[in-house]
């Protein structure tokens, strides 16, 4: 067991580097980071993982990389605009995803723009399947966590 006063003096040691890379740090990077803390928390206490990928349901390879894009401010991501675009759902089913209505407007004409971008003619094809990936993330997800009933969450059609 490490003695009390070696214990002090890395702590202080500690806590001076952590000052120092404040201060080094932007304003945005202090956000984002701070944002990133708070959502794993949520995530924690939710699902008792800080990654989907923990839990193997189907799609967590678009919602992981989706949520750590729109914590950290990168909306240009097709993992992020398919998370926006089902963000609803998301957060219906308890999933931490951030506001972002006022830098993504229209999530589903931008992410299919990017597709078409990136895919060409299999745009349309990609599209549809990224979205049904997501669906079906979702519906695994909702039927290991308990969903709250109520009344006016019946006409959903992602309500168990």
């Amino acid at each position: 067991m490490v003695s009390r006063s070696v214990r002090t003096f890395l702590k202080t040691i500690g806590r001076k580097g952590g000052q120092e890379r404040a201060r080094k740090s932007s304003a945005a990077a202090l956000s984002a980071q701070a944002r990133h803390a708070v959502v794993s928390r949520w995530m924690r206490k939710r699902f008792g993982t800080d990654h989907f990928k923990a839990l193997a349901l189907p799609g967590w390879e678009v919602v992981d990389p989706g949520l750590r894009d729109l914590v950290s401010g990168n909306i240009s991501s097709a993992c992020a605009l398919a998370v926006a675009e089902l963000r609803p759902k998301l957060r219906f089913l308890g999933v931490p995803v951030p506001v972002v209505s006022d830098r993504i407007p229209k999530p589903r004409q931008m992410l299919y723009s990017l597709m078409e971008a990136q895919h060409g003619d299999m745009a349309h094809e990609r599209f549809c399947a990224l979205l049904a990936r997501m669906d079906s993330f979702c519906d695994a997800l909702a039927s290991i966590i308990p969903v709250p009933h109520q009344p006016s969450h019946r006409g959903r059609r992602w309500c168990a």
